[in-house]
């Protein structure tokens, strides 16, 4: 009796009233019917309101009709218990390569390095009130073992009284220097950067600060990575010495000066680390014990804004230097965020040195440690990597988890899909929506009950089908982790939680998914297909990365994105690129429900799915560089057959 009750209220609690009211009447045939008759009053009660499409209204008066549940463990079947790698269904003889950038290894960019003097690079000095060090700065410039004619220099003025647009005048005629100034409304070197690199004529951009004196190597070491710098951003160390009895003019005549000079101590504890007699980049042990950043799982914190280079495409397509910064610290490590964010690799390229000149006494002007204690609030609230730096809460304005929804005419379900992402019992997530087109109330349906809540955000855009409407939604997502959810279905209510632990074990993990359940328009629920671990060679024969998914932005953005040509297979065109550049984990949980109405992409047109489904797992296997292409088997068309190409 227990067993048989105990399911039954399991079931009617998940929102499945048919198998509820299935094992009610089987215990009132053990038991009595007077046992059992209120619950099956009450399953009567709920499929009747199911089948009249009534309404519940939830928090902020929000009117939904889906049926809130937990995920639970999925039963395997017994011909799926005993599965083989590779599947039997994979060409015999035949092995993926290895994936190749995985977490921040850089290796693979590498064997694309070249020496060049061709370049053209841009160099933006930032200063404010320090007319020698910048003088010897410029001279460091000079000296480059780099051509000048390729080289332009942006002086930054951060709002600066110490004219030092004589000190430009002083090196126009040696140099290609230009001269920006900014007004002084307080602590703005974000402000000041973005102003220099907006004027920047050439891609390559390099940031050195006013007292970071260039060795001779420097635009040498990074101009090597010019074949690869739209997908790295590179960090160059630093040495402290003191330069304060040397004038430019010295420099000039003995280039070599600087790089000779001993180290020193310096008291800015924030940037050095004393070791013995003088003062380390505290940077150098990080890059040590992490193969070069290739294995380190926040390797952005080391990004300083005093001597780094990028690309200045991607500087302007995340979002340049955020200029709420307004005391010192953390606007550059929130920067570089962003940048890895979008799949970039932090490079250090240690022969890019630059030698930081200390200030008399070893002392900084700025409070740095008080200014990092004033940034660190608006920090965490852009970072999600950095939350433990102020007290906890659930709303941030950059959530870590983003669930992406495109949305054509989904008036009718629109509000249960977001409602199900904002009733997560883990909070700090956003619904990002792309209205593809929409004709009917799918928008009006957004602003009215979602217009003052910043978690829910949403654009329209001209009908362009799933493709470009994913796209759109990426793309719209700040979080680090993103979850696919369409707009007729809805999510278990802890699954972004269950998800969120996976991730958070191995940054090489980029796509963790789980399993899910059909719902019928009469109530009924049934269990999908699912198919219990991840094998990347069973991938490449059919589509078993189910709905729940979730992906790291970062592994998203090194990939093509969707494609936007197909109608259908666009997501398994979709997980077939992520298998390529990540590794993923399947949970045998239901943590999603999928609405099955007749007018669902993958159902209505089959045929056409298949053909699709063909077309990209042959660009999947070209991707890769395998000399094999599927096709679809001739009788009946519904599964896929692999064949050797042979070479002419």
């Amino acid at each position: 009796m227990t067993l048989l009750f105990r399911d039954a209220h399991e079931a009617f609690s998940s929102g499945d009233f048919y198998k509820a009211r299935e094992l009610y009447e089987a215990a009132g045939k053990v038991f009595g019917e007077d046992t059992v008759k209120y619950n099956l009053y009450l399953c009567d009660k709920k499929l009747k309101e199911i089948s009249e499409g009534k309404t519940n209204i939830g928090n902020g008066g929000v009117p939904t009709r889906y049926r809130a549940f937990k995920s639970k463990s999925v039963e395997i079947p017994k011909e799926l218990k005993n599965y083989y790698n590779p599947p039997k269904s994979f060409p015999k003889g035949l092995a993926l390569p290895e994936i190749k950038g995985l977490k921040n290894d850089y290796s693979h960019l590498e064997e694309h390095l070249q020496a060049s003097n061709d370049v053209a690079v841009s160099i933006v000095v930032l200063t404010y009130n320090r007319t020698e060090p910048l003088k010897r700065t410029l001279a460091g410039i000079l000296n480059q073992n780099y051509p000048k004619e390729n080289i332009e220099v942006i002086v930054v003025d951060d709002g600066g009284k110490d004219n030092a647009i004589d000190v430009v005048r002083e090196f126009s005629n040696k140099l290609d220097v230009k001269y920006v100034w900014h007004r002084d409304i307080g602590f703005t070197p974000a402000a000041a950067r973005n102003n220099g690199v907006n004027v920047a004529r050439n891609n390559f951009i390099i940031l050195l600060d006013v007292d970071m004196y260039p060795s001779r190597e420097l635009v040498n070491e990074y101009v090597k990575y010019s074949p690869v710098i739209d997908k790295t951003v590179l960090i160059g160390p630093r040495r402290y010495i003191d330069l304060n009895d040397v004038n430019s003019q010295f420099l000039i005549e003995n280039s070599s000066y600087a790089e000779e000079c001993d180290d020193v101590v310096t008291n800015n504890k924030v940037a050095g680390k004393i070791s013995g007699t003088k003062s380390v980049d505290w940077r150098l042990e990080i890059f040590e014990k992490t193969d070069m950043l290739r294995n380190e799982k926040v390797p952005f914190r080391v990004f300083a804004s005093g001597n780094v280079a990028f690309s200045r495409t991607q500087f302007l397509k995340v979002g340049k230097f955020d200029e709420r910064f307004n005391s010192w610290g953390f606007e550059d490590t929130e920067l570089a965020f962003r940048f890895f964010n979008a799949g970039l690799y932090m490079v250090p390229v240690l022969p890019a040195l630059a030698l930081h000149q200390e200030p008399l006494g070893g002392e900084n002007e700025t409070d740095r440690e008080l200014g990092k204690q004033k940034s660190k609030t608006h920090f965490a609230e852009v970072c999600p990597y950095y939350r433990h730096l102020v007290d906890k809460k659930d709303n941030w304005e950059v959530p870590k988890v983003s669930i992406y929804i495109p949305a054509y005419n989904a008036e009718n379900t629109i509000l249960d899909a977001v409602e199900s992402v904002l009733n997560q019992t883990f909070k700090d997530v956003e619904a990002c929506i792309c209205d593809d087109g929409s004709t009917d109330g799918t928008i009006a349906l957004l602003e009215k009950y979602y217009k003052n809540n910043s978690r829910v955000r949403w654009v329209s855009q001209k009908n362009g089908g799933i493709g470009a409407a994913s796209n759109t939604a990426v793309n719209l997502c700040r979080g680090i982790y993103i979850g696919q959810l369409d707009s007729d279905d809805y999510l278990a209510e802890d699954v972004v939680e269950k998800c969120v632990a996976e991730m958070d074990k191995d940054l090489g993990v980029g796509l963790v998914y789980t399993t899910y359940e059909n719902e019928y328009d009469d109530g009924r629920i049934e269990q999908g297909y699912n198919y219990p671990v991840y094998l990347r060679e069973k991938l490449v024969t059919a589509m078993i990365a189910h709905h729940f998914r979730m992906f790291r932005k970062l592994y998203w953005c090194r990939t093509e994105g969707f494609n936007e040509r197909i109608k259908n297979a666009v997501d398994y065109d979709m997980y077939l690129k992520l298998s390529e550049v990540c590794n993923a984990k399947h949970l045998n949980i239901v943590g999603y429900r999928r609405r099955l109405h007749g007018n669902n992409t993958s159902i209505r047109n089959f045929s056409e799915q298949m053909k699709n489904t063909a077309i990209v797992v042959n660009d999947s296997l070209t991707r890769m560089g395998l000399d094999v292409k599927c096709s679809l088997e001739k009788h009946d068309g519904s599964a896929l057959i692999f064949n050797e190409v042979k070479s002419d």
